[in-house]
C-alpha cells in the first residue's frame, strides 16, 4: 500500500469514553473510537470481524438524546495491536436533523478539547 495515496478528508474527534455516543451494528454494541459528521470509527476485536471494506450495513447511531437509524459504508479495518482493530465506517443516508444534532455535538467536544470560550 502507497501510504502517499491515503488521504483523509474529514478529522475524527476523539469520543472514547463518552456515554452520549454509541452504536450497535446487527444489535450489538461496539466501542466509539472517534467521530465526524462523515463517518465514525469503532475497536473490533478479532472475532467482531464481521465485514470486509466496502460492505454496506444497517446500524443505529445514538448521539445523546437522539438514536437514529442509518446506513454505512466500511472504509477501513485497520490493526491497532496484536487482538484489536480499527474500523472506519462512512455515513450513507444521515438525514438533517441527526447530522445537525452531530454537529451541535461535535462542536461541544471540540470546545473541551480547545478550551474555547
Amino acid at each position: 500500500m502507497d501510504l502517499h495515496k491515503i488521504k483523509r478528508e474529514n478529522f475524527r474527534i476523539s469520543v472514547k469514553g463518552n456515554d452520549a455516543v454509541s452504536i450497535k451494528i446487527n444489535t450489538v454494541p461496539y466501542d466509539v473510537i472517534d467521530l465526524n459528521d462523515g463517518g465514525i470509527g469503532i475497536r473490533l476485536s478479532a472475532e467482531d470481524i464481521f465485514v470486509a471494506v466496502g460492505d454496506e450495513m444497517v446500524l443505529e447511531l445514538k448521539i445523546q438524546d437522539l438514536v437514529q437509524t442509518l446506513r454505512g459504508k466500511v472504509t477501513h479495518i485497520s490493526p491497532s495491536g496484536s487482538e484489536e482493530f480499527l474500523c472506519g465506517i462512512q455515513f450513507l443516508d444521515m438525514d438533517e436533523k441527526t447530522r445537525t444534532k452531530l454537529l451541535d455535538f461535535l462542536a461541544s467536544c471540540r470546545k473541551k478539547i480547545f478550551k474555547e470560550e
